[in-house]
């Protein structure tokens, strides 16, 4: 009995390291698992078969149970949109696209079609919402005024048949956009669209070289300001999450997550066909990935507010163990890349995971 006894401990230790070890790498054999993505197509609006044209920008917006917050998010951007600083940024969008290479069809189309009016593309993902946010959708897609004339719009709502995670809903919505540039916006509007939209294109347009171009929205520049107001355990765990950034991902970018993201469509089909992770960290991978892939990274500072509704849950502990669970996919990217679990691949045709 005492010969047996002996090896207790190097038995737990063994399955601790064992659970450990799958545990961290359990992001990868989610992927390995997972159901394949399947979605619902509703064309809201109906093209214009007379005048076909790829969008000039697509806005991709992930939605879980916004029934709430949506519908304002959605008024307040078409509004700025259908403004005149808003024409006049759809102008610089157009100037962009004609100094950026023809290394794709949605450009080439998109320079054939220069006097044709700007088509603007709405995707709404519904991410497995079980309130009625696909419902407030159609309503406030309804109660838009459809009388412009100087701007095309194309309104899609893609419905995922279970909820798969933000990042899941961001990669299907950016696989089916079809605009020159993609821009990935949350539904909570807690990113000022206009000014958020016009800094993002300010500094594309000032280092634009080639089609391979992200610009990042950043909060970065009211940490200070947040700190003074958050909790001391929010604050340690705002802290501790951007040192792990900055060990396993990139010290590149500030604000790896903030939800207002610009991309060329080739950076985009790039990044989002090779993006794995479903979950709240898909934010740091998509820097991995264009890191690996030449990708150019821009970070400009965007005005940004506080939204009540938040998906991430508002207690300590469930900050808590969302960190944890975001430090773990942080391990687990860096150790699949780095040992060739994952595999990128090349080449600028669309495919769905």
């Amino acid at each position: 009995m005492l010969p047996l006894l002996e090896f207790i401990p190097s038995i737990l230790v063994t399955v601790v390291v064992t659970f450990g070890f799958l545990w961290i790498l359990y992001p990868a054999w989610v992927v390995l698992v997972a159901d394949i993505l399947e979605w619902d197509v509703e064309e809201l609006s109906l093209a214009d078969t007379q005048r076909p044209q790829p969008p000039l920008l697509s806005l991709i917006i992930p939605a879980y149970n916004e029934q709430d917050r949506i519908p304002i998010m959605i008024r307040e951007s078409f509004e700025y949109l259908t403004s005149e600083r808003g024409k006049t940024l759809i102008q610089q969008l157009q100037s962009c696209s004609k100094m950026m290479p023809s290394n794709d069809n949605s450009l080439k189309e998109q320079k054939q079609s220069e006097e044709m009016q700007p088509v603007i593309e709405w995707l709404i993902v519904n991410d497995g919402s079980n309130d009625s946010t696909c419902d407030i959708v159609r309503e406030t897609y309804t109660s838009i005024p459809s009388d412009s004339t100087s701007i095309g719009w194309k309104w899609k709502i893609v419905s995922l048949k279970r909820n798969a995670g933000k990042g899941a809903a961001v990669k299907t919505g950016m696989n089916l956009a079809e605009g020159t540039f993609h821009l990935m916006v949350d539904a909570d509007g807690a990113t000022e669209f206009g000014n958020g939209l016009e800094n993002l294109t300010r500094e594309f347009i000032a280092n634009v070289k080639d089609s391979m171009i992200a610009v990042f929205g950043s909060r970065a520049h009211l940490e200070k300001k947040s700190t003074v107001q958050r909790s001391m355990v929010r604050t340690i765990l705002m802290k501790g999450f951007h040192f792990f950034v900055s060990i396993f991902v990139s010290t590149k970018v500030q604000d790896t997550q903030c939800g207002f993201k610009l991309f060329t469509q080739s950076a985009s089909c790039l990044v989002f066909k090779n993006l794995h992770l479903r979950r709240w960290a898909f934010d740091t991978e998509i820097i991995l990935l264009c890191d690996k892939q030449d990708i150019d990274i821009l970070e400009v500072a965007v005005p940004w507010c506080e939204v009540d509704g938040s998906k991430l849950g508002t207690s300590k502990l469930a900050l808590a163990l969302v960190s944890i669970s975001m430090l773990r996919d942080m391990i687990c990217v860096r150790a699949c890349y780095t040992f060739g679990i994952w595999k990128i691949k090349n080449g600028l045709s669309s495919s769905q995971e």
